[in-house]
């Protein structure tokens, strides 16, 4: 693989700006030849008019939109997710489909503003089942974090992360229909993310 190429994967990936010493751990090249492939990318962007560019920022180096364009294209960038509604979400990816009253068991009841919030986003649905709503993700959710629909290891494996629950491999379960249809995923004990394991479906009040 080109130097040049590594360079630039690894910074289009980051989504932040990086230091020449971060570069060389997640290329794995020498730090020497970081700086010359950096510069040649940069002028590479300049020479192509492109809307994105590759600049130096103090120490750091970054890839973004250049400011002239930066306006315009925010209307398409996703909405930020706060820390906290993220592993809400991860822990739904995770377990789904789940009962909201068995996530109410797990984080409280900032439960219900989280799933409000993540409906209106479009990442969750909420159905009604029983007492309570059966939680599961929405096709756009694997949009939203730039996942294959299909991949739903992938998906565990990155929402486990997100959670702080260790990832444990799975053997493949039988695809559905529909790959990208909502509750595509298995469901998995996450006991290491909550401080006590869920309540039973019929065991809970109603949400």
């Amino acid at each position: 693989m080109k130097e040049r190429a590594l360079v630039e994967a690894a910074l289009y990936s980051a989504g932040r700006a990086l230091t020449i010493d971060e570069l060389a751990r997640t290329t794995r090249l020498e730090p020497e030849a970081i700086k010359p492939a950096l510069h040649a990318l940069a002028g590479d962007y300049t020479k192509r008019e492109s809307a994105i560019e590759v600049a130096q920022i103090g120490t750091k180096w970054t890839m973004q939109i250049r400011s002239e364009y930066s306006e315009r294209a925010r209307a398409f960038a996703p909405p930020e997710i706060d820390r906290d509604i993220l592993k809400t979400v991860a822990l739904i990816a995770y377990h789904q489909p789940i009962l909201q009253s068995d996530l109410f068991d797990m984080i409280g009841s900032k439960v219900y503003e989280h799933t409000k919030g993540l409906e209106e986003l479009g990442l969750i649905s909420r159905k009604p089942s029983g007492r309570s709503f059966a939680l599961a993700t929405t096709r756009y959710f694997a949009e939203f974090f730039g996942l294959k629909s299909t991949d739903r290891e992938g998906i565990r494996r990155m929402m486990a992360q997100k959670a702080g629950v260790p990832y444990t491999e799975r053997s493949e379960t039988p695809p559905s229909d529909d790959p990208t249809s909502e509750a595509s995923l298995p469901a998995s004990p996450v006991a290491e993310a909550v401080s006590h394991p869920p309540a039973s479906p019929t065991a809970t009040a109603n949400e």
